[in-house]
């Protein structure tokens, strides 16, 4: 062979196909060497298809790659999945009523007219579900399938006194009052009460809410998963409810109580014990009772007076007047919700016990890994995988409590900016407490609100 053939023989390109990790879209790089021929677009072809790559193939972008060697150049796409719709209920009646009364455009509140009971008649629609979207797959640029992420179901929560039709429509078997407990939707008659509760009815405890037209009498109790409209007075008496609305009244006779997991509405409040998961709203007078409210104590109708006693709420006390001229011995205080107070209590007191047990059981599994695993007896292997696994399940229960009371701790820390308000007169004998900070009343104040503020209880104007 001459110099002149061996100069005529050239060099093949250099075709290489790149797929990217998640396979959908595939590359081109052509790269001609020195001396070497023009590349064929049937050779880049046959490279394609023995990489297996069969799916999205741009042929103007694998022409386009042949003129114009050393650029990567991308020529086959996948297709993306479209992810599944989860589905979801559609509720047909207010989900959130609160029962508070309506207030007025001059700020006091309408107790006649608060909507606590949310009704449907027979063959109302209730709710129903939007059923779960599929989602469609994609294709990768190899031709295989890759799957979206599924739409989740939920079950349909049907419960007491409704049906389900069409698979997917929940409709009132009865008419009656709607009660979402335990994540169903139940509907059950209300019960009225059309004179007292006393002896010719003994204690009421009901699952829904109850109506009781008359007064509810001393040693008498009416206990309710709903809420609870008195139309006359508690007098000793004991009512426990969601949202409790007493319009006469309640003198407790230093032996009754009214708890509320949110709201407690009443004309007026003495001698009492009251708690309340959200709000105290009172018309008239708190006199000589001990009154704790998640969020706030408002005594704000015509004389507006707090007179005497233990006053606790989580963001806010605001009355017309506190005290009297003769200091009778009256204590407020924001900024900590007793209800959480009393959580975070027990929680550290829970979570001291579990510390213990986990650490005697983190010494008897220290004692059983330190003897000759081979051995031990059977009985002792046992008890090795038992304590193994009450130490993961104890661990856990302490990261459980932790993240809970760092939680409770965070909203100790938001409720500190607490506020008392008093719209006209505070009296000595009142002691003010923000928080941690305490300021007993020595003189009288008029139009003022207490506030905590660089570690001191500050006096601000009513507002």
């Amino acid at each position: 062979m001459s110099n002149e053939d061996v100069l005529a023989v050239k060099a093949d390109p250099v075709i290489q196909v790149l797929i990217s990790r998640d396979r959908m879209e595939a590359s081109l790089i052509i790269t001609l060497p020195p001396n070497s021929r023009e590349v064929v677009e049937q050779e880049v072809l046959d490279k394609i298809q023995q990489s297996g790559v069969k799916f999205g193939i741009d042929m103007n972008a694998v022409q386009k790659a042949c003129r114009n060697p050393g650029n990567q150049m991308a020529f086959a796409y996948g297709q993306k999945p479209v992810d599944g719709v989860d589905a979801k209920m559609v509720y047909h009646f207010d989900m959130n009523n609160k029962g508070k009364p309506t207030e007025l455009a001059d700020g006091s509140v309408d107790f006649k007219n608060i909507n606590l009971f949310t009704t449907v008649q027979e063959g109302d629609l209730v709710a129903e579900k939007i059923p779960v979207v599929p989602g469609l797959p994609g294709t990768d640029v190899l031709g295989m399938p890759v799957n979206g992420k599924p739409g989740k179901d939920i079950p349909i929560p049907l419960g007491k006194n409704v049906s389900l039709v069409e698979n997917t429509k929940l409709v009132a078997a009865i008419s009656g009052q709607i009660i979402v407990s335990n994540n169903r939707i139940n509907i059950t008659p209300m019960i009225e009460i059309k004179g007292d509760v006393d002896l010719s009815t003994g204690n009421i405890e009901f699952v829904g809410n109850v109506l009781v037209r008359g007064n509810i009498q001393a040693g008498f109790s009416v206990k309710a998963e709903g809420n609870v409209e008195v139309y006359g007075a508690v007098s000793g008496g004991i009512v426990e409810g969601r949202t409790v609305l007493i319009k006469m009244g309640v003198q407790g006779m230093n032996r009754g109580y009214i708890k509320a997991k949110e709201n407690v509405i009443a004309k007026f409040i003495e001698n009492s014990t009251v708690y309340a998961g959200q709000e105290v709203i009172v018309n008239d007078v708190i006199l000589h009772s001990r009154i704790s409210a998640g969020r706030k104590i408002l005594v704000e109708g015509r004389k507006g007076l707090i007179a005497g006693g233990q006053i606790t709420a989580g963001e806010e006390i605001r009355a017309k007047v506190i005290g009297t001229q003769l200091a009778v011995a009256t204590e407020l205080e924001v900024g900590v919700n007793p209800i959480l107070r009393e959580e975070y209590q027990n929680l550290r007191k829970e979570i001291k016990k579990i510390e213990s047990s986990l650490d005697q059981t983190q010494k008897s599994l220290s004692l059983l890994r330190g003897m000759n695993q081979k051995d031990l007896p059977p009985a002792k292997r046992e008890m090795l995988l038992k304590l193994t696994k009450a130490q993961f399940q104890l661990a856990g229960q302490v990261e459980t409590v932790k993240n809970r009371l760092t939680e409770i701790e965070l909203a100790f820390e938001e409720m500190r900016y607490g506020r008392i308000r008093v719209a006209d007169n505070v009296f000595p004998g009142v002691k003010v407490v923000v928080g941690t900070q305490v300021k007993p009343i020595r003189e009288p104040l008029r139009y003022v609100s207490f506030y905590a503020e660089d570690g001191e209880i500050k006096i601000g104007p009513f507002k």
